[in-house]
């Protein structure tokens, strides 16, 4: 190892001093470490920026000190360069964390000595697909009716196709969440799963979890806790306003696809107000017609874990299970 780049959250607290530790313990390895702007300003160390989080991630490894918000972060731009995060947990579950900050000394001597184990994680790719320039008024009556039957998953007809659909959106390592943004209103989502509609569903909003994410949101929404060793997307609806609406789980490589709207006709479609989040830190708003598409990504992350750990031994010690 040559370089190691830091992740850190700046309003936590202790992680100028920890972040100094780390840098001590890799300098007299001869190791070149490499910190966000922000924490560099904290510290008084410009000589340690780095332009961008891009060319952190960039490093032979990761070591992040924030919650689980914080190494969600750095998968996202670790997971195109394939670069393995050593999470050092200042959360409050830390389901993602490998190290205490009581621990760092020892922790990164076993990294340097190759003493962790790399999970790799699968990861999400969520997309919005724009709906672009419908027929106009003075379009004939044939074309408006083939418009109009074709506004569905499909969207077979070519006069209801958008011309050059604009895609919007990110990977991610938890979970996609299509969501009312603003009115406390129900929304009307179509699901479907490749080329069946699955279900016509009336919530607050809808999760689209991998397994790592299923201890999240998910979670929250009355999904199951899922090993993250096995693939698979977790769909789970929140709040939905039915009984026998639940959660469901697809292969991990099938295309899911949601179309949000209004329930109600008193409400005009256009005035939708609802967002694709991506692990809770990448938005983008819908608009009445788009399609979000979610599938699972071809990169993943890369987790570092003590071998004498386990999924198990760390749910029942956040949970509280015994």
């Amino acid at each position: 190892m040559k370089t190691l780049g830091i992740f850190a959250a700046p309003g936590k607290p202790n992680v100028p001093q920890l972040t100094q530790q780390i840098i001590d313990l890799a300098s007299a390895r001869g190791i070149e470490t490499r910190v966000q702007q922000e924490v560099a300003d904290v510290m008084g160390r410009a000589d340690l920026c780095c332009a961008s989080n891009d060319e952190i991630a960039r490093c032979d490894t990761l070591i992040t000190l924030s919650g689980d918000g914080g190494v969600l972060k750095a998968a996202r731009f670790a997971a195109p360069h394939g670069t393995p995060i050593l999470a050092v947990d200042l959360g409050r579950l830390g389901f993602l964390s490998a190290v205490r900050p009581t621990e760092i000394k020892a922790a990164f001597n076993r990294l340097v000595d190759g003493e962790f184990e790399i999970e790799e994680r699968m990861m999400l790719d969520a997309r919005v697909l724009r709906r672009a320039q419908w027929p106009t008024a003075d379009q004939s009556n044939s074309t408006t009716a083939a418009t109009t039957s074709s506004i569905n998953h499909s969207g077979t007809g070519a006069d209801a196709q958008p011309q050059t659909p604009e895609l919007e959106g990110s990977i991610g390592l938890n979970d996609a969440v299509v969501a009312k943004s603003a009115l406390a209103r129900i929304l009307r989502l179509s699901i479907y799963v490749g080329d069946d509609l699955v279900a016509e569903t009336r919530a607050d909003g809808l999760v689209i979890s991998t397994p790592t994410g299923s201890t999240a949101y998910a979670l929250s929404a009355g999904g199951p806790i899922v090993h993250p060793s096995v693939p698979l997307m977790l769909i789970c609806p929140i709040c939905p306003h039915s009984i026998a609406q639940r959660p469901f789980v697809v292969g991990p490589d099938e295309t899911v696809e949601i179309h949000a709207e209004w329930e109600g006709d008193e409400v005009l479609p256009e005035t939708l107000e609802a967002m694709l989040t991506i692990d809770g830190q990448v938005g983008v708003t819908l608009r009445s017609g788009d399609r979000v598409r979610v599938v699972r990504s071809p990169l993943c992350a890369r987790l570092m874990q003590p071998p004498e750990g386990s999924f198990f031994t760390r749910l029942r010690q956040k949970l509280h299970w015994n």
